[in-house]
């Protein structure tokens, strides 16, 4: 059943030649839901910008979901109860007139720019990524570059924003026609209870894959449009409402509008980069989202709208969508020139500040001329032909940049075999004394091999390839039943367990070391958080990753004591904002907590700090420009490891002669050493598997009576 027909232009349009964002009956115009996009996106910016007080500020992107949700729902109601029918094609102009002309221009701009700014290898990375937030793929695109947004230890793609607007405009190409099936049925129920219905089942869906698939591929769930999709139906279902939500009394309407902005201000406080997201726990912002719209349809002078209706969170609401789409490639842009993987407070303000003009120029010379541009509105498939026509061009655009960066031989000889190379079958194990001649001989590399295990300009495209790992549900496995079900390797009936513990430097030996202890036929429990080195316990402060990693060592203990593994198998990155001597005695304290009788205690030490593919990407004819002196400034902290595991009986290896003879190179025979300062790339790491092997010397630790 349709809607009735609307009497007059005017209940469809503002005066602006908009559509008007609300479904019939309520308001053409919502001030508070202007408002509460200046809410959603000073949220997103300030968190962008480095301002710890505001750790989950990210929550801001799944309040434009909703809100999203809710306008769109509202346009498309009030054109059939205008018309008696949905236009398709009216309705993909509309999106092309709004969302392309200024997405474009910032992605072609940012390429540019991170030509001039980052040079040939960080303008590659940032036109590949181009071309998929193009075409809206933007967020599979880093999906399958295993991509963590919250907490690579990488610098991020100036253009990662993009994966919220390919979210959206996946549900869009999905949701008209689900629109207009459920308007052609003929059933007893209106439209609008048919299409509550519709929307609720991929409420229920999409809310129920979130749970799960957050916590079994974490990366995968927070940019998947299926995990979102609950987000924009809830806002779609708050439109399709209306009448009913009309019902409830101002006064409780009101009241939820000030719940909804709580809870949205509480999740931007609490929630951190270690929250599992998106999860269930992204229904508090999203659930306040819309309690915010859905009692602001009475227009209350006790609601929200008291606070949000103001002009400036109204005229930051305008030019929200520009300024979510400029802000993150300025502040990447100008963290990584400064030599920052991310923005820092407060010197992004002022970045911020550019990024708020260029969003004010953008929305007034860009998106109004052209959503507002009559002779679009005027011919039919106008809007729809620009916009494919934006997006040829800016394809064109970047993929033109992209061929010049692949033509200018910074690394890139030999990129297929080389790929192939780092993620093939088993290597043929070397001993220590090819390893030992290979390091000094590479202190006398000055150019890149010609046959280098992964390119630099590859590695830094394919993050994913280059940098091994466990599974990532393990980097929060503290809780028993996880650690059985996802973190535990092998057969239980295999004799022998060891346990690997510790922060990414463990995590980075993973590996190899399951596949010494399968080899061995070993079990293997993973116990590891990122940035939770042993020696920094109890980790001060009160924030979310400090509570993480005291709850993971507390958890980790009790669980090493329990099983009472054969071998416990310990490394973690060192942290030089405690000096060696502290760092020597947490380390000592934390090894001496593991009491379990049968477990003997391994040390790995640290590899020292080198510089990653960046810079042998800017130095490819000069290698050693790459290398640091073999007495570097973390040496104390090595000894202060190596003595911590004699006073606490453990075995230390010391990994340094694997990478140091007088210089610690970035280049060991045709190896890059580096995924990033930190970390050794996964090229590297596979070819020391069988020195590591005869390090830890597996028989050695066999007990008499084999573990059942």
């Amino acid at each position: 059943m349709a809607e009735p027909a609307a009497s007059s232009q005017g209940s469809r349009f503002l005066e602006s030649g908009d559509g008007s964002g609300t479904a019939p009956g309520d308001r053409l115009f919502r001030p508070d839901v202007e408002g509460l996009r200046a809410v959603a996106v000073v949220l997103v910016v300030l968190f962008h910008s480095g301002i710890s007080a505001l750790s989950g500020g990210y929550i801001g992107v799944d309040v434009f979901f909703v809100i999203s949700g809710f306008v769109i729902t509202g346009v498309l109601l009030r054109e059939r109860a205008f018309s008696g029918r949905t236009s398709i094609l009216a309705f993909y102009g509309r999106r092309a007139r709004r969302i392309i002309p200024a997405a474009t221009l910032v992605i072609v701009v940012t390429a540019s720019l991170s030509y001039f700014f980052l040079g040939a290898v960080g303008g590659s990375r940032a036109v590949t990524d181009g071309q998929w937030a193009t075409i809206f793929l933007a967020n599979f695109h880093f999906i399958s570059i295993g991509t963590n947004y919250l907490g690579s230890q990488r610098p991020p793609s100036p253009l990662q924003n993009y994966w919220s607007l390919s979210v959206e405009e996946q549900f869009y190409v999905v949701y008209p026609t689900l629109f207009v099936v459920l308007a052609g049925l003929r059933t007893r129920l209106s439209f609008r209870a048919r299409l509550a219905i519709g929307l609720l089942m991929v409420f229920c869906g999409s809310l129920a894959f979130s749970i799960t698939d957050t916590a079994s591929n974490p990366t995968g769930a927070y940019f998947s449009p299926f995990t979102r999709a609950w987000e924009l139906a809830l806002g779609a279902l708050v439109a399709v409402g209306t009448p009913w939500l009309l019902k409830v009394p101002a006064r409780i309407a009101a009241v939820g509008t000030w719940l909804g902005l709580g809870a949205i201000l509480v999740a931007a406080i609490s929630f951190t980069a270690h929250t599992a997201y998106p999860g269930s726990l992204v229904a508090i912002p999203v659930v306040g989202g819309a309690l915010v719209i859905a009692g602001g349809i009475h227009a209350s002078r006790f609601g929200a709208e008291a606070l949000l209706g103001l002009a400036p969170f109204r005229g930051l609401g305008r030019l929200s969508y520009s300024l979510y789409l400029w802000h993150w490639p300025i502040l990447i842009l100008a963290a990584e020139h400064g030599g920052s993987v991310a923005p820092s407070f407060p010197q992004s303000i002022g970045w911020v500040g550019l990024a708020l003009a260029l969003s004010a120029v953008t929305y007034f010379l860009v998106e109004n001329p052209i959503r507002h541009s009559k002779t679009l509105l005027r011919i039919r498939w106008a809007s729809v032909g620009l916009g494919a026509a934006l997006m040829a061009l800016t394809l064109g655009i970047v993929t033109v940049q992209s061929g010049l960066a692949l033509g200018s031989g910074i690394g890139v000889e030999g990129i297929g075999a080389s790929a192939s190379s780092a993620t093939s079958g088993s290597r043929q194990a070397v001993t220590l004394s090819t390893v030992l001649r290979l390091v000094a001989a590479s202190n006398h590399i000055s150019s890149l091999p010609r046959n280098i295990d992964i390119p630099p300009l590859l590695a830094l495209q394919q993050e994913s390839t280059n940098i091994g790992a466990a599974p990532e549900r393990c980097y929060s496995a503290i809780t028993p039943s996880a650690v059985r079900d996802g973190c535990t390797f092998g057969d239980r009936s295999e004799p022998f367990t060891m346990v690997l513990y510790g922060d990414s430097h463990a995590n980075m030996w993973f590996p190899d070391i399951y596949k010494i202890a399968s080899n061995a036929h070993w079990r293997l429990i993973v116990l590891v958080g990122a940035s939770c080195p042993l020696s920094w316990f109890p980790m001060p402060g009160s924030s979310g990753h400090a509570t993480f990693c005291n709850e993971l060592h507390e958890f980790a203990v009790k669980y090493i004591n329990r099983v009472n593994p054969d071998l416990l198998i310990v490394s973690q990155a060192i942290d030089n904002r405690i000096g060696p001597g502290r760092w020597q005695r947490g380390l000592v304290d934390q090894l001496n907590r593991i009491t379990s009788p049968k477990t003997a205690k391994l040390v790995i030490g640290n590899p020292p700090f080198g510089a990653g593919p960046l810079c042998l990407a800017g130095h490819p004819y000069d290698v050693q420009a790459c290398s640091i002196p073999r007495d570097y400034r973390l040496t104390p902290y090595v000894s202060a490891e190596s003595k911590a595991a004699v006073e606490s009986g453990a075995r230390y290896i010391s990994v340094t002669p694997w990478f140091c003879a007088r210089r610690c190179s970035s280049v060991i025979g045709r190896y890059d050493v580096y995924f990033n300062s930190g970390h050794l790339a996964i090229g590297y790491q596979h070819f020391l598997e069988g020195v590591l092997a005869q390090a830890i010397n597996l028989p050695s630790f066999k007990h008499s009576t084999p573990r059942h």
